[in-house]
């Protein structure tokens, strides 16, 4: 955790006054080492809060301003008590202020760039979705004004000074036993609209079936008001706090100064019974010279409707003909399974590949198929997988170096 801006501010004056010091020859360069200042933030912060406006004495013991210096040094020098007067002054009326603690401003910064901004527009999921592998997917309401093929291109591209920003129209459809929903019925349809930010977030992360699919997984699709779409919800990198502060070096206090309030996302609230609704996406249009999203369907997810999972080979190492520059050809990327409820929805459906050789034929019988997933039943048992390829004569090098072990033997 990076240390407190206070003590940033002090540890910088400490140095600079140090290195002016040397220049006057008020002490060599030998007798302090780098400076040091503490870095105990919890336990500081929770001795002297800072306020708006607010100041807070800062004290130490001498080795707490300048690493190696003790006490004894400083009462047996008369240079070094001279030093600590003119830059830190009053530093003896209260020595245990401050804890010590060591770090230098390269983790500071570390620490500065990892720090994690929690996002107020975030959906939480429930701990019962959240446990499936399932993600959050926020989408607005479409009105009936926004139907058309004008209407729709105006909501991917909005213009210069249209404040909207990129939607991507779709439609919610599908049955739901479990909600009573039938998909011949008219109302079952909902035109709904999705940012862009929110597609191509998923697009990065599952991209083309290299790290699973985005059509292949299931979704926590939560659908908000038309008019509450705002882009401050949608954000990735939010406005930093962009407080001041100031050391006064005559009372050796550090002074804040608040700056502009960080602006805040309006608030939205989901519609009634539209919350969390289980689905899958499905047709996924890009266009053909942007190639950016254009149309974006959802299809109702219940645990008896089936999903395609990506297959994903291991153990690959194992085989004596891939590992020899061989490769599985894959016929068959993904295969329908059923999901049972409460049960995680994995990314892969893990194949097998030890002992595989040369034109060996993969069927579905080498995958491992984790606990709460069956294969659906119209995949038939004979299911294929691929077909293994490799260089000539590969399985021949392991089978002539055991014929010339057994000749070997013979002879002697």
């Amino acid at each position: 955790m990076a240390p407190s801006p206070q003590i940033q501010m002090l540890r910088h004056t400490a140095r600079t006054a140090l290195s002016q010091s040397r220049r006057r020859r008020l002490l060599p360069s030998s007798s302090l080492s780098a400076v040091h200042l503490t870095r105990d933030v919890h336990q500081h912060d929770q001795r002297r809060p800072l306020g708006t406006g607010s100041t807070a004495p800062l004290y130490a013991q001498p080795h707490k301003y300048v690493t190696g210096v003790t006490s004894q040094q400083v009462d047996q020098s008369q240079a070094i008590q001279d030093w600590y007067k003119a830059n830190f002054k009053d530093w003896q009326d209260e020595p245990e202020k401050i804890i010590i603690g060591e770090e230098n401003d390269e983790d500071d910064k570390e620490a500065e760039e990892d720090a994690v901004v929690i996002d107020p527009s975030a959906i939480i999921l429930p701990d019962h979705l959240a446990k499936r592998n399932i993600r959050p997917l926020a989408v607005y309401l479409r009105g009936p004004h926004e139907e058309g093929s004008r209407v729709c291109r105006k909501l991917r591209m909005p213009g210069v000074n249209d404040p909207n920003f990129p939607l991507i129209p779709g439609i919610l459809h599908g049955s739901d036993p479990t909600q009573s929903i039938v998909s011949v019925d008219h109302s079952s349809k909902v035109l709904v609209k999705t940012p862009w930010f929110e597609i191509q977030r998923e697009l990065d992360k599952y991209h083309y079936g290299i790290n699973g699919s985005f059509e292949n997984r299931v979704y926590a699709l939560t659908i908000f008001p038309s008019e509450e779409a705002h882009l401050d919800h949608h954000r990735s990198r939010h406005p930093k706090d962009k407080t001041t502060y100031r050391l006064d070096e005559d009372t050796m206090t550090v002074i804040e100064t608040p700056g502009p309030p960080l602006p805040v996302p309006p608030p939205r609230t989901p519609i009634e019974g539209m919350e969390h609704i289980l689905v899958i996406p499905s047709d996924l249009h890009m266009h053909p010279v942007a190639h950016a999203p254009y149309c974006l369907n959802y299809k109702r997810y219940h645990p008896s409707k089936p999903i395609k999972i990506k297959i994903k080979m291991i153990n690959e190492e194992e085989s004596p003909t891939i590992k020899r520059g061989g490769f599985l050809a894959l016929v068959n990327h993904f295969i329908e399974v059923l999901v049972e409820d409460g049960a995680p929805i994995p990314e892969f459906i893990e194949l097998e590949c030890t002992g595989l050789r040369q034109k060996d034929v993969v069927r579905r019988d080498r995958l491992i198929i984790p606990e709460g997933v069956t294969i659906h039943p119209r995949v038939p048992g004979d299911y294929l997988m691929g077909t293994v390829y490799g260089v000539r004569g590969g399985d021949a090098v392991d089978g002539g170096e055991g014929e010339a072990g057994e000749g070997g033997g013979d002879e002697n």
